[in-house]
């Protein structure tokens, strides 16, 4: 799904969709938009973030995270400046491109987000059991099994941990979870990947503090040691 209210922007979009085999559809506004998600198996939606006083700001990206949690989301904007990448992807878009954006990166992308989504969809109704903690990947839930307290995680923080347990007891790099949860390349300077560890690794040990889940492997990334039950 194409969300622009700009027409021939989000014809000439679809141009180059169509070709390579995706099937498409547009919406100008938002109520389209909504009413396109109730009556069709969308996806992924690609967002022209440029028209936030229309109602295609961040408040509608958040709302599509907490009804379609399995959609994928795209956003493309004219704003480079970290704050408002930073913003989109908190907001639980899977992605953020800077206009003008190369319609071969687009469609790499694009590929690169739906194989992941497939894969899992492919897990969606199986649950994970580590170390006293239960996942739940349809509800997006975690639960302290022992009292049934639900463990808050925010989206990227809840996306990070899925990560990690789905490549538990492997070491998984810096680079890898920040492009699978922040949609972006990780750098020296960039912190976001280890405050969202931080933070995970704060909530676990409210429950299970004897149990050190999440290891830093020094220069290279984190390793999540379980045992899987």
């Amino acid at each position: 799904m194409i969300l622009d209210s700009d027409y021939r922007r989000a014809v000439t979009l679809e141009s180059h969709l169509i070709p390579a085999s995706f099937h498409t559809l547009r919406a100008a506004h938002v109520e389209d938009a909504k009413s396109l998600l109730r009556t069709h198996p969308i996806k992924l939606a690609i967002l022209n973030q440029d028209h936030g006083s229309n109602g295609h700001g961040y408040e509608y990206i958040r709302f599509m995270r907490e009804h379609y949690p399995d959609l994928g989301i795209i956003i493309l904007s004219e704003d480079s400046s970290p704050l408002d990448r930073a913003l989109g992807i908190e907001m639980g878009a899977d992605d953020f491109l800077v206009k003008p954006v190369d319609i071969r990166e687009l469609m790499a992308r694009i590929r690169r987000l739906l194989e992941r989504l497939t894969v899992s969809s492919f897990y969606l109704d199986k649950g994970i059991n580590f170390s006293g903690f239960g996942l739940d990947r349809k509800k997006r839930e975690v639960t302290w099994i022992a009292s049934g307290n639900k463990v808050h995680f925010t989206n990227r923080e809840f996306d990070m941990l899925l990560c990690l347990l789905e490549n538990a007891n492997r070491v998984v790099g810096r680079n890898t979870l920040a492009h699978v949860v922040c949609g972006r390349s990780w750098h020296a300077e960039d912190r976001s990947v280890d405050v969202t560890i931080s933070s995970i690794r704060c909530k676990l040990r409210q429950y299970n503090p004897a149990d050190t889940l999440i290891r830093s492997i020094r220069g290279t990334g984190y390793s999540l040691i379980i045992r899987h039950e």
